[in-house]
């Protein structure tokens, strides 16, 4: 009896022992974990929505917020892909998969590397919402905890759609709504069978099967994702035929979040102290998704059909409203790959673009569109100005003298108005970048602008002569409704003369029907001008009808000589396709 009493007796001592141990560290790995009414409610972080025109999202920036899509939105093909092929016994566990963690080791020791893992889908959200990305023990444990939490106070409904709104679904797109607008141009409810197998096929590693990055890669990764819906018994083999067809891949490149990421740098400057406050914003852009989408097709099918003139060349694209209103931008070819809004922050020669204020400020001093100038070889100091292929007119007009774009010309009115003249009206139109005083290369656009300020300057024109502001907010409100900022009128006045204004557009309707901007001619009344710098380094079109304000720019990163693109060429030409097809 006595070893049998030793053994009790000591056996009682040593679990009292490992209680203690054991609550010691689950006190230890419970210190730090955050509460879950942060996920129910918010977090601390502040929430941005950043939404189109009409209200409908566009992204999220910022913190956690209770799901935006719900539950019952969820297509019960995808919701199965998922579970087939993340978490097979996710709506029988609670938490964590004991068997699925002794078939992902088994596998993965068979194979000789992980080709399985065993998280479930609660440990994924937990590790996604709460913790760092670090491979410790104590974060693997505080994993596990926060998945029995997640499973305890939510319904697995709930944890699912907590999921697929924070998952990374690849090339930008946090969330299942976010996906299914990038990849297929839909609403989340109206994906189907293999669609829905695409997207859940990405969660395994989101770069690598986005079908933006390889389209073949993602397919038979979706071919996995169905053959494990079928093992799974969601799908019948035989019947798999009549769900199948192709998804329809839209030509989404990721353009608006040039503009998303504009508008969350810009708008903590229309708030006060208090509005910088609340967890949750909700801003209304100036952006409208229909025009958004027309403006990326017609980008994706220009640039495919210009691939090889274009080479690395980027383009930047602003379309604009008379009153500054950006309703459609780009900020380069790809924002996965450069994350840098060349539309926006890029500055560079505007070229003969810049003449525009050259003569605008000559037309306010009288000068008139017959009048007659000589176009011919100018010297002025050391500096010899050329013509586009060193050819001369002789006796122009001056309607014939901006339609052709003639340097010599535009330096013999500038000479005539003067610098400051032009500078004063330069600004006054809208640019904002500094211009060289004393410097008369700038009557040839040497002065480097960005494209935003230059589309907004001639949407002075467009107008009637009353300056615009751009802008991208029409109002902010809070998680209450209660709004923060609304943008007003900016109730400038007309700073072109009536007289200078129908002369400007005489002579910018001219480059459109037989000058440099001829590419750019179509139906409708269009009025322009094109822009080239120094070594084709610089391509521009900025022009306007009757609706919308479309400035166009071509060019390299590195500030080399493109495939020697004019603004007569290529960005004429995307200008008349961008208001024909919007």
């Amino acid at each position: 009896m006595r070893p049998l009493k030793f053994i009790l007796k000591w056996g009682f001592f040593f679990s009292i022992w490992i209680a203690i141990f054991a609550t010691i560290a689950l006190f230890y790995y419970f210190q730090g974990l955050p509460s879950l009414s942060d996920l129910e409610n918010e977090t601390g972080q502040q929430l941005v929505r950043i939404n189109y025109s009409d209200e409908t999202l566009i992204t999220n920036r910022g913190g956690v917020y209770i799901s935006e899509i719900a539950y019952y939105e969820l297509p019960q093909n995808l919701i199965n892909a998922v579970v087939a092929t993340e978490d097979r016994r996710f709506f029988s566990h609670h938490g964590i998969d004991i068997f699925g963690i002794a078939r992902a080791y088994s596998v993965n020791k068979k194979a000789g590397r992980i080709v399985q893992g065993g998280s479930t889908i609660t440990q994924q959200l937990a590790k996604m919402l709460f913790l760092t990305s670090d491979r410790t023990f104590k974060r693997k444990i505080q994993e596990i905890l926060l998945a029995f939490q997640l499973e305890r106070q939510f319904t697995k409904e709930q944890i699912l759609a907590f999921y697929f709104n924070r998952a990374y679904f690849g090339s930008g797109n946090n969330g299942v709504g976010a996906a299914a607008k990038f990849y297929f141009g839909k609403d989340v409810a109206l994906l189907n069978l293999n669609e829905s197998a695409m997207l859940a096929g990405i969660l395994k590693s989101p770069t690598k099967y986005s079908p933006k990055n390889d389209r073949r890669a993602a397919e038979k990764r979706a071919d996995v994702v169905l053959k494990a819906m079928i093992d799974s018994g969601f799908l019948n083999e035989k019947n798999l035929a009549e769900f199948d067809s192709d998804p329809s891949y839209t030509a989404y490149h990721a353009q608006r979040f040039y503009f998303s990421d504009f508008v969350y740098g810009q708008f903590p400057e229309f708030l006060s102290k208090k509005g910088e406050a609340e967890k949750l914003i909700s801003i209304t852009t100036t952006l409208d998704e229909k025009i958004q989408k027309k403006l990326e097709d017609i980008l994706a099918e220009f640039s495919e059909k210009n691939s090889k003139k274009l080479d690395k060349s980027q383009i930047a694209i602003v379309v604009m409203r008379k009153d500054g209103a950006v309703i459609a931008m780009s900020g380069g070819n790809d924002y996965q790959q450069s994350q840098f809004n060349r539309a926006i922050y890029a500055k560079r020669q505007a070229g003969s673009a810049f003449k525009t204020f050259v003569y605008l400020a000559a037309f306010e001093k009288g000068l008139k569109v017959d009048d007659v100038y000589e176009d011919k070889p100018i010297n002025i100091g050391a500096w010899l100005p050329e013509n586009y292929e060193n050819r001369y007119l002789g006796s122009v007009t001056v309607k014939r003298a901006f339609a052709d774009s003639l340097n010599s010309v535009a330096i013999q009115i500038g000479r005539y108005v003067g610098s400051a003249a032009i500078i004063d009206m330069a600004h006054k139109c809208g640019i904002t970048s500094a211009i060289k005083k004393n410097d008369q290369t700038i009557f040839l656009g040497t002065s480097e602008v960005s494209l935003l300020e230059m589309t907004s300057a001639y949407a002075t024109i467009a107008n009637n002569g009353v300056p615009v502001i751009p802008y991208t907010i029409l109002e902010i409100k809070n998680d209450k409704e209660l709004l923060l900022y609304q943008r007003q009128s900016s109730g400038f006045e007309q700073i072109i003369s009536d007289d200078a204004l129908k002369n400007i557009k005489e002579v910018m309707r001219e480059v459109v029907l037989h000058g440099t901007g001829k590419n750019a001619k179509i139906s409708s009344d269009v009025y322009g001008k094109t822009g080239t710098s120094q070594e084709f380094r610089d391509a521009w079109f900025i022009g306007f009808d009757e609706r919308y304000v479309i400035g166009v720019w071509i060019g390299n990163d590195d500030n080399s000589p493109t495939n020697k693109i004019a603004g007569g060429s290529l960005p004429a030409q995307l200008f008349g396709r961008v208001v024909e097809g919007i």
